[in-house]
């Protein structure tokens, strides 16, 4: 996976996270167009910024164990997300 497939994944894993509609990890892997061992790296390097990352088999979904306002690591458009005040 090469760093704009990355970038955009994590967007798209960012958006349905926050929407609590990420489906099964095989499903958001599929939706993602990644492996799920490929989806685990990204949840793990989000979960390294302090957004720590939950799955509920009860629901079916990720999300955020805290729902803090997280702000773009970068102006330049890319989106990359991290805790406000990192």
């Amino acid at each position: 996976m090469n760093l704009l497939q990355n970038v955009q994944s994590v967007d798209i894993l960012h958006a349905l996270i926050l929407q609590k509609n990420t489906g099964t990890p095989k499903e958001l892997a599929q939706r993602l167009g990644i492996s799920r061992s490929n989806l685990y790296i990204l949840i793990e390097e989000l979960n390294g910024l302090n957004l720590t990352i939950i799955y509920s088999r009860k629901l079916e979904t990720f999300y955020y164990e805290k729902e803090e306002k997280i702000k773009p690591l970068f102006n330049q458009g890319l989106p990359i997300y991290a805790k406000k005040g990192i």
